[in-house]
């Protein structure tokens, strides 16, 4: 394990330096990329080569490991990491809409509703199992008026497009969307990646 080097920013950051020439994300989310970029200088983006919405269908996040195992070929010596997040609301599966009138549609069905956030991390490390974590959040989607939900995904069409819930947990501040139940913020993110670090860290 290399050397690990703290600094110093608005709030205690660390950067890692590894042994490792290649940090790969099998994603292409910028939030797991900006988070990732928390603790590894340098990170490979590669999107992955998987199905997401037919696994989906068994309501568990197994697409962490399948993002990871769909790269492997190409990185064989670096250290891969698979993530994934599903949303249950009622036992129903909550996919990324396809346009904004299912967006819309998927808000209103979860307004004054508790919701389950699943988020899981499965990494490789020079070809072979290293890490795995998967972890919940429970949320509530306040009991918006369907103008107040029509206005959001207008304003905000990127995102409710992108995510599984049509919502980012970052514009709660401004638009108090959400109520958080339990959880911590990465696994509401999509991306619990705290005690993976912690891992390498202590190698």
């Amino acid at each position: 394990m290399g050397k690990v080097t703290k600094y110093q920013g608005k709030k205690e950051k660390y950067k890692m330096s590894t042994n490792y020439p290649q940090v790969v994300l099998a994603s292409s989310s910028q939030t797991r990329k900006n988070l990732l970029k928390k603790y590894f200088e340098y990170i490979i983006i590669k999107k992955h080569r998987v199905d997401e919405n037919e696994i989906k269908k068994n309501k568990t996040p197994m697409l962490a490991k399948l993002k990871a195992i769909s790269v492997k070929p190409d990185f064989s010596h670096a250290m891969i990491i698979g993530s994934d997040q599903i949303l249950v609301c009622e036992e129903k599966l909550i996919n990324k809409p396809k346009n904004v009138k299912e967006a819309i549609e998927n808000l209103l069905y979860l307004r004054n509703k508790e919701h389950v956030l699943m988020s899981a991390i499965y990494v490789i490390k020079e070809g072979k199992f290293f890490f795995k974590k998967m972890k919940k959040a429970k949320l509530i989607l306040r009991d918006l008026s369907k103008n107040q939900i029509t206005s959001y995904v207008n304003q905000n069409r990127k995102t409710a497009l992108s995510t599984v819930g049509s919502y980012k947990i970052e514009d709660n501040s401004k638009y108090g969307l959400i109520i958080v139940k339990s959880g911590d913020i990465e696994t509401i993110l999509g991306f619990p990646i705290k005690d993976f670090f912690n891992k390498l860290k202590n190698e």
